[in-house]
């Protein structure tokens, strides 16, 4: 049997934006915390991508090959967000995170 492939996760500088914005819209509609605990959530399914990564196809919707040609996705939190990553050797990176509903 052959050994599972793992990956270190990298969040791109697009996508740390991206879960600022999500946080921070989560702070002003509850409380701070709330933003946090949301924000750490979204941090602890994107850890998972280390070993699920390869699982994953690539994507057929345009507007996520206009991120990366090579992207894959994952919809995360009741499928609200959709995580746009693509895999290069040792290293899964996180393109962007974006409402689901973008995704066509």
């Amino acid at each position: 049997m052959p050994a599972m492939k793992t990956y270190e996760v990298i969040v791109s500088s697009a996508a740390v934006l991206d879960l600022e914005g999500i946080s921070s819209y989560v702070a002003e509609q509850y409380r701070q915390e709330s933003g946090h605990k949301y924000a750490n959530r979204i941090l602890g399914q994107l850890a998972s991508l280390n070993y699920t990564a390869d699982i994953f196809q690539y994507s057929r919707f345009a507007s996520v090959k206009a991120i990366h040609a090579k992207a894959k996705t994952i919809s995360i939190i009741n499928h609200r967000w959709t995580v746009v990553f693509h895999t290069e050797d040792y290293y899964v990176m996180i393109d962007r995170i974006i409402p689901s509903k973008m995704v066509m």
